[in-house]
């Protein structure tokens, strides 16, 4: 079977795994399927970029007929249209009939982070809630873009809205003139929309009172930067996903370390000085000066928050909500690691960091190996998504609504498959 075939097979079977087919073999199955098909997709990418492509990936001489851009233009206007219609379905009927205000605490975080901020007063500090009270954990870019809406009086949820539709958008301006195949002149430009789709139909809930959208968009500009292989959009949009969900933070010294490997010093300073500047202009100076401790307070608490979120979902739900999903690897946790759920807990935090260091480590030794067979940009790519599949697959609370993120940044690596070149013709950046 031809590789680009084996790669659309792979992303479809990831969404499936995610959404209708999710937890269909147990917890245990499941959650190594959908991990081998994330893994897959990156390894087949990586295959096609080093030059082993197969015939219907290549660019053909052949202009695409004269009623495929017309067409194009329809299926993305239906799709964006159902999907907007979907979503302020859901909006007002989850929140009339079926779900209790007070059953997340995402929206309201990021209100009151928005509104001390407004009127002066210093963010990061305690928020009561009912019966608890939070410590904020949201790093500056995760709340900041909600300000236009909370001044227009608007509701906070079109923010990720409008962040994804830009990114469906963009991504289908840059692949809609395609020839080739069915699904690469008709399919390939509006599969962000088949993906947030997806998500929208399987679980309306996470787009209630989860606001992941953005954060998936900052993680897709990352990859289209890569893509375009420019490195201050690379600098930028990493330093961006960095001051929001800082899951990027470990992959960001990989990123830096092949350019320097790759003898692109300059680059490498690009990347690490913007990502330095942003942090000092919209963390360090605004809020970390003031308040050193509201780091490592965020991330104290997000390790008591879990083990509570453990203990909620094991006592009243026998874990099938969250810890058996069939999304991330607690299964497995609960089952080998002695001890209490506490120390469980605690070891796999563990497990998690090593495992990214050892997947980082990999990655590294990876590129120094096949240097001259991948374009720096396309190997960046594939170790961007294998990190986050690693990186979310071991993460302490496998919500749905994460795994957002890594499955709709295989959207990109599609599209740069999809239209793939030689790679002595992608060689840019040269030292």
């Amino acid at each position: 079977m031809k590789p680009g075939l084996i790669l659309v097979i792979l992303c479809i079977l990831e969404v499936l795994f995610a959404t209708f087919l999710i937890n269909t073999l147990g917890p245990y199955v499941s959650s190594l399927l959908l991990f081998s098909v994330s893994v897959g997709i990156g390894f087949v990418f990586l295959r096609i970029a080093g030059g082993k492509t197969d015939e219907a990936a290549q660019p053909v001489n052949v202009k695409p007929l004269a009623w495929v851009p017309v067409v194009q233009w329809v299926l993305f206007a239906a799709a964006a249209w159902f999907i907007i219609a979907q979503l302020k379905h859901i909006w007002w009927y989850e929140l009339t009939y079926h779900t209790d205000k007070g059953s997340s605490d995402v929206i309201p975080q990021i209100t009151t982070l928005v509104q001390r901020f407004l009127h002066g007063e210093q963010p990061y500090y305690p928020i009561p809630f009912k019966d608890y009270t939070l410590y904020p954990t949201y790093l500056p870019l995760q709340w900041l873009p909600y300000i236009p809406l909370e001044l227009a009086h608007k509701d906070y949820r079109w923010v990720p809205t409008i962040a994804m539709m830009l990114a469906a958008f963009y991504y289908f301006l840059t692949h809609r003139k395609r020839e080739g195949n069915v699904f690469s002149q008709l399919l390939l430009p509006v599969w962000p929309l088949v993906v947030w789709g997806a998500f929208i139909l399987h679980a309306s809930e996470m787009f209630v009172f989860a606001v992941e959208g953005l954060i998936a968009a900052y993680y897709f500009a990352v990859a289209e930067s890569l893509k375009k292989n420019n490195v201050w959009l690379i600098g930028l949009t990493a330093a961006v996903c960095l001051l929001s969900r800082y899951s990027i933070v470990l992959w960001l010294p990989l990123c830096v370390a092949l350019y320097w490997l790759a003898g692109q010093r300059r680059q490498a300073l690009i990347v690490t000085g913007i990502s330095a500047v942003l942090i000092v202009v919209l963390y360090w100076w605004p809020f970390l000066r003031l308040n050193p401790d509201i780091f490592i307070n965020g991330y104290n608490y997000h390790t008591r928050a879990a083990y509570a979120q453990w203990m909620q979902d094991l006592n009243h739900n026998n874990g099938e909500v969250y810890l058996y999903n069939g999304l991330g690897f607690t299964p497995y946790a609960l089952k080998l690691l002695p001890g209490d759920e506490g120390n469980i807990l605690m070891w796999y935090k563990r497990i998690h960091i090593g495992m990214c260091l050892l997947t980082l480590a990999m990655l590294a030794w990876g590129y120094v190996r096949g240097r001259k067979r991948y374009a720096l940009n396309d190997y960046l790519l594939f170790s961007f998504k294998i990190y986050l599949t690693v990186f979310y697959v071991f993460i302490q609370i496998p919500y749905k609504y994460l795994y957002l993120v890594p499955i709709f940044l295989s959207v990109s690596l599609l599209g740069r498959a999809m239209r793939h070149r030689p790679v002595k013709e992608t060689q840019t950046l040269a030292p």
